[in-house]
Parts: structure tokens; sequence; C-alpha cells
């Protein structure tokens, strides 16, 4: 993170799946009660993307907690 490695906006086009992934279905992205497994699928972007949420939604949900930063949907491309 000190030689440029962190970009804070795409980390917060993150978050902000995270926060509507909530806002949607009640629960959150990622879950489970050993932190290290959480992390763990935060990081691979392992998520139950619920069914009855629309197409368009869940593309959106995906391409917003794409783990990979480089491949991660950007504010300008959500617009």
């Amino acid at each position: 993170m000190l030689n440029g490695g962190y970009d804070g906006a795409i980390s917060d086009v993150w978050s902000c799946g995270v926060i509507l992934y909530a806002l949607l279905t009640s629960s959150l992205p990622f879950d489970d009660r050993n932190l290290e497994v959480l992390y763990q699928k935060a990081g691979k972007g392992k998520t139950n993307i619920l069914s009855w949420l629309s197409p368009s939604a869940r593309n959106l949900i995906m391409r917003i907690l794409d783990p990979n930063p480089a491949t991660r949907i950007t504010i300008a491309e959500i617009k």
C-alpha cells in the first residue's frame, strides 16, 4: 500500500457492493464464523447471489464484488 498499491476509489466500489448486497438481501455477501475463512471467501469473491434477484442486479453485484481490482467495475462504468 505504501508503494502506490492501494487505490481508495476501487476499494470504495467494493465496499459499496457489500452495502448494496446487504440492502437488497438483508444479509451479508460473505459470512462465516471463522474469520480466516471469511477473509478467504471475500478474497475469492465467493458469495451466494440469491436467485430471486434480477439478472441485472446479480450481474452488477458480481462485478462490484470482483476480488480483482484490475477487472472490477468502476464508478464510471456503473454510471
